[in-house]
């Protein structure tokens, strides 16, 4: 995870601007938004004190795969720019990342809460693949699965692909039944 996709994700999930946030850091407003598009890297101690602007710590720990912050600003991007299909290849990753951890790296990868995509059927995937992987090893879950706006109120398929047939709800997990979002079991890995 990159600098400028962890600082924005912060911000935005706790709603702070960028101003405001360069006020309680105590740096210039200009770092913020550079840091944001990556033209600025911080360094790790000044990267901690914007966090702490937004009531996070950072703690580095080694993972491999995709977490739920990088998975949430690509699927972003990609459905900004009209590609939900590869939006879909990203959530895939994300649930391939979960499902190929143990249940520490599990919690790691889906701690930090992912800021909104732009659609709440993927905000509410993203939500939903993460509580089944950390159900699957007896994790424990953070706190942004229960947010009011990862979960639908109708339910509905994610619409990646004109292709794609509507899952067969006695086919989807309960974490998705959950959220009203409907992702069939067997597309949550890689073949």
């Amino acid at each position: 995870m990159t600098a400028a996709t962890l600082l924005r994700a912060a911000r935005r999930h706790h709603g702070v601007g960028q101003a405001e946030l360069a006020r309680r850091a105590g740096t210039a407003q200009a770092d913020i938004p550079l840091i944001e598009r990556g033209r600025r890297i911080p360094s790790v101690d000044t990267l901690a004190r914007i966090l702490r602007g937004t009531g996070h710590q950072l703690v580095a720990v080694p993972v491999t795969g995709v977490t739920g912050v990088d998975a949430a600003s690509a699927i972003a991007d990609e459905l900004a720019e009209r590609r939900p299909d590869k939006a879909f290849r990203t959530f895939i990753s994300y649930s391939d990342a979960l499902s190929k951890a143990d249940a520490v790296g599990r919690v790691i990868l889906g701690a930090a809460a992912p800021a909104p995509t732009g659609d709440t059927a993927w905000d509410a995937a993203l939500a939903a693949v993460t509580e089944y992987w950390l159900d699957a090893a007896a994790a424990p879950k953070p706190g942004w699965l229960t947010e009011p706006g990862r979960r639908l109120t109708t339910p509905r398929a994610l619409d990646y692909s004109r292709y794609a047939p509507t899952p067969d709800p006695a086919e989807v997990p309960p974490q998705f039944i959950a959220r009203n979002i409907l992702v069939d079991q067997t597309t949550l890995t890689s073949v």
